[in-house]
């Protein structure tokens, strides 16, 4: 979950720095000192202080006693200013120099004498001196390259560069999990299921998930050939793909589970995902919807204000959706604030493992208010906000800046959320899960256990969450129902 901010950078800061200075010494020469050598600047007079050549005084006070405390109170107005920058406070602090100065000759030794002249320069010693400093400090703060934030942006807003294809790992294997219609994998012909065997002539059987990934990726407009094995034919076919810039849902696979019951499954908490919600729910309840499954498996978080916007929804106004702890101790406490589009019908969320962050805030609050059931496995356990900072030159700063509680008081950094209802499952059912999602609709239950080496499987967690929505629609008061629950656990 992250916060986006915008900071001066280092010459930014120096030069404000330099000109503040540079008016004080003005100031002080100016209407403190009396100007007896021309080696003084002479400017105008402020007109905002002083008639043609005189001064205005207070009455009792000469001009001399007035200029001071001008000059102090603009003194104090500037030691105000730095006293409410703590990023500025370093500047005055004799480790923030020592520190740089200590900094620079490393990098000027090495730079002039480590002996590969050519794999050393200024720039990239830095890069790796500040990604390896900001790493030191926790597993969710991060130092971006400028290639590093434009990708984080991107995925921030669902957004990237690539064929169309998510891709997993399934029975050790390098699955296509996923064919998205916005990308050049889908018009191809490539298929949910079929297992990248290749990526521009390499064979990429015995390399990681990772590795695969980056041989896939590269920049809008270029080509990328793909191999893949098929396992309904058992046969090879090669695809030559655009890389383009796909733009995805948040909130996708909107249907109706039953007659009565709504699903739908967020992707991640970004700019209009609940605009996109809301738009979901009008559409489910015109089709008959009375209770609804919101669906947060696999949701890794996003935008706080976001969570927030969404709980409102089916929150009372006034009710606490989260409160944010940060370095200084100061508490903000967000409400749910009144909307037009507030929703009362049952709700079930499904979470598990990889369900964090966003995920947590949005769930969490709607288990503590008792508004929601939530059912599933616990959540991740990211209890904690980052700041992210852009900087003039393209780069970017990813920093843990505060803890969150839920409406509880509850911490749960490294602890998650805990569902109502909890149901395991392992990544390999998931995986199985996914697969069936894409192909069942198009093929035999025979055919696909042919295809894929397994009976289809049934998605347990939704399955439980389908039978506690329809007791929540049939019951009165939501925690009778927790209490049935809670006695068939």
């Amino acid at each position: 979950m992250w916060i986006e901010l915008r900071c001066w950078d280092g010459w930014g800061g120096l030069l404000l720095m330099l000109l503040i200075i540079s008016f004080i010494i003005f100031t002080l020469n100016r209407w403190i000192i009396p100007v007896r050598t021309n080696l003084y600047f002479h400017l105008p007079p402020f007109p905002i202080f002083t008639t043609g050549s005189s001064v205005n005084t207070v009455p009792g006070m000469n001009k001399y006693t007035l200029r001071w405390v001008i000059s102090v109170a603009i003194l104090t107005v500037l030691a105000s200013q730095f006293a409410t920058r703590a990023d500025w406070r370093a500047m005055f602090s004799m480790d923030y120099w020592q520190s740089l100065s200590r900094y620079g000759m490393v990098m000027r030794i090495v730079e002039s004498e480590f002996v590969d002249a050519d794999e050393v320069d200024f720039q990239g010693l830095t890069d790796v001196a500040l990604r390896a400093a900001v790493r030191s400090l926790d597993p969710y703060s991060a130092y971006m390259s400028p290639d590093d934030y434009e990708e984080f942006s991107m995925a921030a807003n669902q957004e990237y560069v690539g064929v169309g294809i998510e891709v997993g790992q399934f029975s050790g294997r390098i699955i296509i999990s996923q064919v998205f219609e916005q990308g050049s994998a889908r018009a191809g012909g490539i298929l949910s299921g079929d297992f990248i065997i290749g990526v521009d002539g390499a064979d990429t059987r015995e390399e990681s998930l990772g590795e695969v990934i980056d041989r896939i990726r590269g920049e809008p407009g270029s080509m990328v050939s793909v191999v893949v094995e098929r396992p309904i034919t058992a046969e090879e076919y090669s695809f030559n793909l655009e890389r383009r810039a796909i733009a995805l849902d948040s909130v996708v696979d909107v249907e109706m589970a039953t007659e009565t019951v709504g699903y739908m499954r967020v992707r991640q908490f970004i700019d209009e995902t609940d605009l996109e919600m809301i738009s979901a729910i009008h559409r489910l309840k015109a089709e008959g919807m009375q209770g609804l499954i919101i669906d947060l498996r696999g949701n890794p978080g996003g935008r706080l204000n976001i969570a927030v916007r969404m709980a409102e929804v089916f929150l009372e106004a006034g009710q606490p959706v989260l409160t944010v702890q940060s370095r200084r101790g100061v508490q903000e406490v967000f409400y749910a604030e009144a909307t037009l589009d507030a929703n009362h019908q049952p709700l079930v969320v499904l979470i598990d493992g990889n369900s964090a962050s966003a995920s947590e805030i949005f769930s969490g609050a709607l288990r503590d208010h008792a508004r929601a059931v939530l059912v599933g496995e616990k959540s991740y356990g990211k209890g904690s906000v980052q700041s992210v900072y852009s900087f003039p030159d393209g780069d970017g700063l990813k920093l843990t800046s505060a803890r969150y509680l839920l409406p509880s008081g509850e911490a749960i950094n490294g602890t998650g959320v805990y569902p109502n209802v909890t149901v395991e499952r392992s990544a390999e059912e998931a995986m199985m899960l996914m697969l069936q999602a894409h192909h069942l609709r198009k093929m035999s239950d025979a055919s696909f256990a042919k295809a894929f080496g397994f009976a289809p499987v049934e998605d347990s967690q939704r399955l439980v969450a389908e039978q506690m929505l329809d007791a929540l629609i049939g019951a009165t008061e939501l925690g009778s129902v927790l209490d049935v629950a809670a006695a068939g656990q």
